[in-house]
């Protein structure tokens, strides 16, 4: 009797999923060696399941630009470009923002349902946005819709992968972001081919069955192993006070605002601007997506070697310069030239963002709640940044407006990495951060 009293009073180190399935609590002090994982099989089950994840996350929010100039020219010719691209950063907003829930719910263990849930807004949305006709049901079922899901998937993702893996986290964790690449490549490419042959309503019912499809692979394979000790909070005021953090999530949110005008103007640009064909416009955004792959990789290797924080802010420096350039880009093989640049430069932006802001945090277990805010904070950029963009665009196809707004958020980005690390570090420049 009184054992089992001291059982009971003690905290069950057990928790009850939703589907009554028990999983153990992570201990507070991970060190021990039998607490690291295996990394077999299930392990790199669990990073194909992150890959459909990101395939149908980020892979589908950088397809926006070809649903940008199919719809300005097209579907919703009589509606303007800021009013289109409301779609677009909506569905960009809600990505970063519901993460901020999404991080509790998980620690929470409730996965499967994240999962369920935001792969029925997304598939759901998608078939019905196959038989929309006005603005307001696309604006819905795109750009709500859609938005919500992923932000229910996007954190899942890696937050799985880093359960199962200890020697191999970055591999890992890198083959599973490819997805984000590969579907910016796949889809684009999909939809302008299919809208062609069998017209829009079938080419976007094809790729609700591809959602679908990798949607089911991602719940059927994936398993939260084991749940955080803590219960993260939303918010760390010691952040307020962390000035290198603040000037860095600066930097990503300005960063953020400024690199996705280029993901959903680019096709239209080529087309008005430049001698490109529109059979070879209807790629530029594949090209971007694809060299993104190189761009996260090959700088991802060196920011080991030089400091991430460092190789964030080249990156966002040559990202600035690449932008001003469109100044002075009117032949297709430019066009070409800079959409391959421009997306190894930005693959490698996003791909460093988290782990800046890991660098920076000096409370290792608040990375996650960093994280959560630093998300959040973006997406109020994300969301408006580009029906900025279209209304200064607008009627009179004012490009020198548009690629200055651009370019000013960059410049104002690589200001801001900048002075984060000269605020943590100093000002010489072979400091590691």
């Amino acid at each position: 009797m009184s054992s089992l009293s001291k059982m009971d009073d003690k905290e069950d180190p057990r928790v009850d999923l939703e589907d009554g399935e028990q999983i153990p609590r992570q201990p507070e002090h991970d060190g021990a060696a039998a607490a690291k994982p295996k990394e077999d099989l299930f392990a790199w089950l669990q990073v194909l399941g992150a890959f459909c994840l990101n395939l149908n996350t980020w892979g589908m929010m950088n397809t926006y630009g070809v649903f940008q100039t199919y719809y300005q020219l097209n579907f919703l010719h009589s509606q303007s470009s800021s009013n289109i691209s409301w779609i677009g950063s909506t569905q960009g907003f809600l990505l970063f923002f519901v993460s901020i829930i999404a991080g509790p719910v998980f620690d929470l263990g409730y996965l499967r349902s994240l999962l369920g849930v935001g792969s029925l807004l997304l598939v759901l949305g998608m078939f019905l946005l196959s038989i929309t006709t006005q603005y307001w049901q696309v604006f819905l079922t795109q750009g709500l819709m859609m938005g919500l899901g992923f932000g229910c998937l996007y954190l899942p993702a890696p937050a799985v992968v880093s359960q199962y893996f200890h020697a191999s986290t970055a591999l890992a964790v890198g083959v599973s972001s490819a997805g984000s690449a590969l579907g910016g490549v796949i889809y684009p490419i999909a939809f302008n081919q299919l809208q062609a042959r069998i017209g829009f309503g079938w080419a976007i019912r094809v790729l609700g069955f591809i959602l679908l499809v990798t949607s089911l692979v991602a719940l059927l394979t994936m398993k939260a192993r084991a749940i955080p000790a803590r219960k993260r909070s939303l918010i760390d005021r010691t952040a307020f006070r962390d000035i290198p953090y603040l000037l860095f999530t600066l930097g990503l949110f300005f960063g953020f605002m400024g690199l996705y005008i280029v993901f959903y103007y680019v096709e239209l640009f080529g087309l008005d601007q430049t001698s490109v064909s529109p059979s070879l416009a209807e790629y530029l955004l594949a090209i971007i997506n694809a060299s993104s792959v190189a761009g996260r990789l090959i700088p991802g290797y060196y920011a080991d070697k030089i400091g991430s924080v460092n190789m964030q802010t080249l990156m966002t420096i040559v990202s600035t310069i690449l932008t001003f350039c469109l100044f002075a880009i009117r032949t297709e093989a430019a066009l070409v030239v800079f959409c391959v640049l421009y997306g190894f430069s930005t693959g490698a932006f996003i791909g460093l963002s988290a782990t800046g802001v890991v660098v920076l945090s000096p409370d290792k277990s608040k990375i996650g709640t960093r994280l959560g805010m630093t998300l959040c904070f973006i997406g109020f950029g994300v969301l408006v940044s580009n029906p900025i963009a279209g209304a200064i665009l607008g009627s009179d196809d004012n490009w020198t407006g548009l690629i200055a707004w651009c370019g000013a958020l960059l410049a104002a980005s690589s200001i801001s990495m900048a002075a984060s690390r000269a605020s943590k570090v100093g000002w010489g420049i072979l400091k590691i951060i």
